[in-house]
């Protein structure tokens, strides 16, 4: 799930918090993280880290896609950022706008990264929805990274500040579905053209062991299969856990401490403002808001030597929120008592509390010899909920995915998943007059790297919506992502 804070992104390197660390052992097992994500594949050793190909951007590696370590050949302070090479022609670079002449690798080397994307997506629904008519959005990734130690300060440190960006219309709300059928337009404000920084933290490694990170945070999942909204499902079924979406903000101001007891485990814990917000710094509500606590147990898992992932943690929050269980006829009486000047306003019954309990895995099935992200595997989350405030009672989702199986195809990626959400049972009469017992939907995509900075990528999903009456919803859409 989410690798919320970007932190579990450097479990790998824990290890290596000093380059005269005392624990070799752990280091260098650390550097051998050969599981693999589809959007940032674990790495192998240092020494055979020379081959971009195999090598995922610093933000995937920052998000906590997975976690990681890269060196700059013939140094010896370990890296919190990859340093990648993004020479050679157009058709053939890692990027549109190259290195800059040189520039950006002499960056790199020193610590210094920064990327960028757009994405452009066009969605519509071909049957079912409440309305037959395609939609254009865009997005836009900015993200800058400081590696402290490679650029010669100090060890540990790492600064991110990412911005998001949106323009144009979804499709999310023409489908009758409680997930958002395209996950993407949801940042960094749901239906809003702007541009925010969504995350602004710095993080220090203490010892091999522990890490501490605060600034502004942006949860993010970190499964191997589904977990990219930029280049895998665009469904939010598939890049989240709806069970924790009303204990956790889309961003928010937090600190956090992560501690590695084992080379493949990582226990995550999160102190954060409940109220956050993209577009706000959140100053005020984290000191006089609610607070929400995150916790995560991460462990890596390699069955006849194929590598996965098992994640399981617990949200919980004391944000008051209105309950879904409302009582019509009182509130009916408390407005006319109000009206006649004999009572005050009608408010909403409040929850002073609301928890989330959920699990998520990513398993390969089969690693084509010889590199470390392609092949195919499974994935799966499953959540429950409090179910006085969250309208998802119970949630869970399978899927299959895989990348460069094709020969000459080997940027190229697929998955097929189903995922089921059951509506809480303590929902009043009002909402279950608006709402079915259910909600199920199935997505599948394409990705065609047509260089490999370019991407096209058909998808489709078959929905059956939660919305009462609603129809069975056919969704098409075509995504398009550059990477500058």
């Amino acid at each position: 799930m989410i690798t919320a804070l970007t932190i579990v992104v450097l479990t790998s390197w824990s290890g290596t918090a000093r380059a005269d660390q005392p624990n070799a052992e752990r280091t260098a097992a650390a550097a051998n993280t050969d599981g693999a994500t589809t959007e940032l594949p674990m790495v192998k050793p240092p020494a055979v880290q020379n081959d971009a190909s195999e090598q995922p951007g610093f933000d995937d590696q920052m998000a906590s896609r997975a976690p990681g370590l890269g060196r700059v050949p013939g140094r010896d302070t370990p890296r919190l950022i990859y340093v990648r090479d993004y020479s050679g022609d157009l058709l053939h670079r890692r990027s549109v706008t190259g290195d800059w002449f040189g520039l950006r690798q002499d960056l790199m080397e020193n610590g210094i990264g920064m990327e960028a994307s757009l994405t452009q997506i066009m969605q519509g629904n071909l049957s079912g929805g409440s309305r037959r008519r395609f939609h254009y959005q865009g997005g836009l990734n900015i993200v800058f990274g400081l590696d402290t130690g490679a650029a010669g300060l100090w060890h540990g440190g790492l600064l991110k500040v990412k911005a998001e960006g949106r323009y144009g219309r979804d499709n999310n709300l023409f489908t009758g579905a409680l997930m958002p059928v395209n996950y993407d337009a949801l940042f960094p404000i749901p239906s809003e053209d702007s541009m925010h920084l969504s995350e602004f933290f710095y993080m220090q490694f203490l010892s091999d062991w522990l890490a501490v990170v605060t600034g502004k945070l942006s949860p993010r999942e970190n499964n191997a299969f589904s977990g990219d909204e930029t280049e895998q499902f665009l469904n939010t079924a598939f890049n989240i856990n709806p069970a924790y979406a009303t204990t956790l903000p889309q961003s928010f101001l937090g600190v956090g401490v992560l501690l590695i007891p084992h080379k493949d485990v990582a226990l995550t814990t999160l102190i954060l403002d409940s109220e956050g917000r993209t577009d706000e710094c959140g100053f005020d509500t984290a000191i006089e808001g609610g607070t929400s606590v995150f916790q995560k147990l991460e462990v890596k898992i390699r069955p006849f030597g194929l590598p996965g992932n098992q994640r399981i943690g617990w949200t919980w929050s004391d944000k008051s929120r209105a309950i879904l269980k409302q009582d019509p006829r009182r509130l009916i009486i408390d407005w006319i008592k109000f009206r006649l000047g004999l009572g005050n306003r009608p408010t909403l019954d409040q929850a002073g509390s609301d928890w989330s309990l959920f699990y998520d895995f990513d398993q390969y099935l089969y690693v084509v010899p010889g590199t470390q992200d392609r092949g195919i595997g499974v994935f799966g989350r499953f959540g429950v909920t409090d179910g006085r405030v969250n309208p998802v009672g119970a949630f869970y989702s399978l899927g299959l995915g895989g990348k460069g199986l094709i020969p000459g195809r080997e940027n190229d990626s697929f998955g097929v998943g189903y995922y089921y959400l059951a509506r809480s049972d303590k929902v009043g009469p009002i909402a279950r007059r608006l709402l079915d017992n259910n909600e199920q939907g199935v997505e599948l995509y394409y990705n065609y790297a047509v260089t490999t900075w370019l991407k096209i990528t058909p998808n489709l999903q078959v929905i059956s919506p939660i919305a009462r009456g609603a129809d069975c919803t056919w969704v098409a859409g075509l995504r398009v992502k550059m990477d500058f």
